[in-house]
């Protein structure tokens, strides 16, 4: 029984196959090639060759198909050439062509003849000069983005039409409009947008235009530098400013773009020592401006911790009622006959819970040194939690099965079995899952890095110029 089971996924992929096969598909390409429908029969025929690429047969029936789908594109391309369509005409030599191509790489062997090719290159040449025209037209009126299209719609079919000049023409075509766009930005005072802007130009033609120097000159009107001050602690827990701050510092510094500049700490507190300047780690208004005026910073960026809240349970043990099943088998002497059934007996086990959970606000300020207004106010807040919920049991916890019940001893009215998979499948999983805590020094580390990475994430995607 095994070895018949085993054959008949042999047999069924041997009758599909043949089904299939190359006989098969040239047959159906045949049939199709008979009643007039050679463009479908083509198809037959390449899957065919595609699974025997000597099969005769397929050879031959995809060499008359292919035949008379070329007579018929010839045609086409005829009529379009004859009636001035030159665009039609174009385009259907080209997928001419392409057809050809792909039967050809099935030995068909086909020739497009001698006296198409070179109406196809009168059609082509006077296409592009029309095409040309319109494109020259679009320049002048200035609308790049249709001409650039038209350019490479031109490249397309001829790639070396027009040299040089055609070139220029594509790198204006894609370069202008980006270019001016930058310009206007950048009377306006939107001088990340410019820069961006300016940017697409250089990358493809450092030398177009004066796209370079006002690249540059817009990078130098986006330069944000801010001052950021040492972060105040409000809460029990020793160390947590400087641990947010260099959180924050570090990925601030990584990810701040050509724009935002984060002032040298130690150069900040010197200056403002030899100012006589005190600041208390939290600025706003007139006193963020006057630091701000001494240090060369647009902004201030102040922060405080406002709370971190440790919470802890150890796991301890807690009695879970439940059943163990097992097999009794009974033998009958009258049948002769062992019958077996499932007794469930009253059983307990302990379940263990338990968390170590850390939970910290941390309050950031961005303020303008030049207007003493507040830009950017966020509390951030992040809670890392650790527990564990499993079950430990003397025996094979494989044949428990959750339930409840009053007493051991007798049978009660409340008591209950838990046939369901969901039941089984919890119960199971308690006795697999984790029974270790992670330590709060790793939840900690975890939550202060989160709470930095976000307040960083906010200050270096603010943009002063929205």
């Amino acid at each position: 029984m095994k070895k018949i089971l085993f054959f008949i996924p042999l047999l069924l992929m041997l009758v599909i196959t043949g089904c299939n096969g190359p006989k098969k598909l040239t047959k159906k390409a045949d049939a199709l090639a008979v009643a007039g429908i050679h463009k479908e029969a083509v198809e037959f025929y390449i899957k065919a060759l595609s699974k025997d690429r000597a099969h005769v047969s397929a050879i031959q029936g995809l060499r008359k198909s292919g035949s008379a789908v070329l007579n018929s594109f010839q045609s086409d391309f005829f009529r379009a050439y004859s009636n001035y369509e030159y665009k039609l005409a174009v385009y259907t030599y080209i997928d001419m062509e392409k057809f050809q191509t792909r039967l050809n790489k099935m030995n068909a062997d086909l020739r497009i003849p001698r006296h198409s090719q070179d109406d196809y290159k009168d059609a082509k040449a006077k296409y592009l000069e029309q095409r040309f025209e319109e494109a020259n037209e679009m320049m002048a009126r200035e609308s790049f983005t249709s001409a650039e299209e038209v350019f490479k719609e031109i490249t397309t079919i001829e790639p070396n039409y027009g040299g040089e000049d055609m070139d220029n023409l594509m790198e204006i075509s894609k370069l202008e409009p980006p270019y001016r766009d930058a310009n206007i930005k950048l009377d306006l005072n939107k001088n990340r947008y410019a820069y961006y802007e300016f940017k697409k130009v250089v990358e493809v033609n450092p030398n177009y235009k004066d796209a370079k120097v006002k690249m540059d000159e817009a990078l130098e009107l986006a330069e944000y530098p801010i001052g950021v001050l040492k972060f105040k602690n409000f809460s029990y827990e020793s160390g947590a400013d400087v641990k947010v701050y260099s959180m924050m510092m570090d990925d601030l510094i990584k990810n701040k773009g050509p724009f935002l500049q984060v002032l040298d700490r130690s150069s900040m507190d010197r200056i403002l020592n030899e100012k006589h300047v005190t600041v208390n780690g939290w600025l706003s208004g007139k006193e963020a401006v006057e630091a701000g005026g001494f240090i060369g910073a647009k902004a201030i960026l102040s922060g405080k911790i406002i709370s971190v809240i440790k919470s802890s349970k150890s796991p301890k043990p807690k009695i879970v009622r439940g059943y163990k099943k097992r097999v009794v088998k009974t033998y009958n002497k009258s049948t002769k006959k062992t019958t077996s059934k499932n007794v469930y007996d009253k059983v307990s086990f302990k379940n263990y819970k338990g968390h170590n959970s850390v939970k910290i606000m941390f309050q950031f300020m961005l303020v303008s040194a030049e207007t003493g207004e507040v830009l950017l106010s966020e509390v951030v807040e992040e809670k890392i939690r650790s527990e564990v919920n499993y079950n430990v049991y003397a025996g094979n916890y494989r044949d428990l099965v959750p339930g409840s019940w009053s007493f051991t001893w007798k049978k009660m009215p409340n008591d209950r079995i838990d046939h369901s998979r969901n039941g089984r499948r919890d119960l199971r999983e308690k006795f697999n899952s984790s029974k270790k805590l992670r330590s709060f020094s790793s939840i900690i580390s975890e939550a202060y890095s989160s709470v930095g990475k976000e307040s960083a994430r906010k200050v270096y995607q603010f943009n002063p110029e929205k």
